[in-house]
């Protein structure tokens, strides 16, 4: 079945049981994706969606109320949260637990596709054609951006110290599509880029299926070919599985325990970028090796924006959309507004562009030269990253990905996570003195409200702008200084 329908929002079919009753939350751009593809698949009974500012009574053959209805459905039905922002859906879930909606009756995931070819069904059933005469390794990667871009370096390190080309390798995400494909998509080094949905039932069939986090944890291996076809990587697995034994609690507890594998690593003088690399075995620098591809003409694109040639820093208050747009690792909007003024009486010659995936969640600041928000595409924020005179930000995903294309310098501001441990040597990081130390994974929701129960995190607030202008202007004056 191919149909070209030009929708991108993915139905949970995997969550789903052919035939299933359910309802949908939701009929903004996710829930019409949706709708449309049961439409055509026929794959399950949509009784009625709700929706809390329904434009329509009706939506083809689908009835449309408020939320309320809910209430009054029976215990059997499953609830399809259609939406893409996950603070949305927290708040969404929080709703329907006070209407004694049982947990297991919610589904919702956030998988994309960016074909415009309608074939879900057929890659939930796709078979794997793995090669008899190599050794076929799969990873299930978890995480946002930035560990995207830890895992991308990680996996080229261990293709590398294995160079004869005896490894075929298969990427498996969670979710993220798009930040996985910015990072994954059009390598040499990877055979397939693939969704979560296909690993459960075919992991077992490679030779070796890691599932990769903080630490790789090995899920599968096929000893007797392993032995056969690459037998010096059996001393690895087993580095894995030792590790995995010696330090079982990072992986009982993964998540909630990032911040105590983060102490651990920062005792042992590692970084973020190289915690994956047990034992430090393959030995993992903070040097970025795995060359991220960009698939947009340079030159071309930066002209079209106005910026080719120009001299610009760029501007980002944003975290994983993962999360609620508003978070601890967020520096006041209203101190960005004052650097950027400052930024503008003193460097007035030098560009100032706003990035970040939304209005929403990205509100406009004051004294830009140019704002981006919302119109552009992870493509285009490669190329921006890469040529950026400096990067400002909290500490996220755009500063690794501006590590990983060796764009240069960024401008990093601390608070709940570590400077020691994310924080790239290359760049300037800065920490305020609001707290006495970093809170990260001291509490269940540390990224959504301050450990010390502040309104405004003091870590984040102690960060002035006129510190942050200092080292910024300190470091313009010395790379004019350089070129003259």
């Amino acid at each position: 079945m191919e149909k070209r329908i030009g929708f991108y929002h993915v139905f949970p079919f995997q969550k789903i049981t052919k035939g299933e009753r359910i309802i949908i939350w939701g009929m903004g751009e996710v829930g019409r994706h949706y709708l449309k593809q049961i439409e055509l698949t026929k794959y399950c009974k949509v009784l009625f969606a709700v929706d809390k500012k329904p434009t329509m009574e009706r939506i083809g053959e689908v009835k449309v109320y408020s939320p309320d209805k809910i209430k009054h459905c029976y215990n059997d039905t499953t609830i399809v949260i259609a939406n893409g922002n996950s603070g949305i859906v927290r708040s969404i879930k929080k709703e329907l637990r006070k209407w004694n909606i049982r947990e297991e009756r919610i589904v919702w995931d956030d998988l994309i596709c960016e074909s415009d070819l309608f074939t879900a069904p057929l890659r939930l059933s796709h078979k794997l054609e793995l090669p008899d005469d190599k050794v076929n390794v799969g990873f299930l990667v978890r995480g946002g951006l930035g560990d995207y871009c830890v895992h991308a370096n990680y996996i080229h390190k261990l293709i590398e110290r294995y160079q004869d080309g005896i490894m075929q390798v298969d990427v498996y995400v969670r979710n993220g599509w798009a930040s996985a494909k910015a990072v994954f998509g059009n390598s040499e080094a990877i055979h397939a880029l693939r969704l979560e949905e296909g690993y459960q039932e075919g992991f077992r069939e490679y030779d070796l299926f890691i599932d990769l986090s903080r630490y790789p944890d090995i899920q599968y291996k096929n000893w007797p070919k392993i032995a056969e076809l690459a037998p010096e990587l059996l001393e690895y697995v087993s580095l894995c599985e030792r590790f995995r034994d010696e330090y079982n609690r990072f992986y009982k507890y993964a998540g909630i325990l990032d911040g105590q594998s983060a102490k651990f690593e920062i005792v042992q003088g590692r970084k973020r970028i190289q915690q994956p690399d047990v034992y430090g075995f393959l030995g993992i620098t903070e040097e970025y090796e795995y060359e991220v591809s960009i698939e947009r003409d340079e030159d071309s694109y930066l002209e079209k924006s106005g910026i080719l040639k120009k001299k610009y820093i760029l501007f980002h208050r944003g975290n994983d959309t993962r999360h609620d747009k508003d978070c601890v690792k967020l520096w006041p909007k209203a101190y960005y507004d004052i650097l950027a003024g400052m930024m503008k009486e003193k460097w007035p010659d030098v560009m100032l562009i706003q990035i970040g995936v939304s209005p929403e969640r990205c509100p406009e600041m004051e004294n830009m030269d140019l704002n981006l928000v919302g119109r552009t595409s992870l493509e285009d924020i490669k190329l921006l990253l890469k040529n950026a005179l400096l990067h400002v930000d909290g500490e996220g995903g755009f500063a690794h990905l501006r590590h990983a294309l060796h764009g240069g310098k960024s401008v990093i501001l601390f608070g709940p996570t570590s400077r020691d441990f994310y924080g790239y040597s290359e760049n300037i990081n800065i920490l305020g003195e609001g707290c006495a130390t970093w809170c990260e994974w001291t509490c269940h929701d540390w990224f959504e409200h301050c450990s010390r129960g502040a309104g405004t995190p003091p870590c984040m607030a102690s960060i002035a702008p006129e510190m942050v202008f200092e080292c910024i202007d300190r470091y313009l004056r010395e790379s004019e200084a350089a070129h003259e």
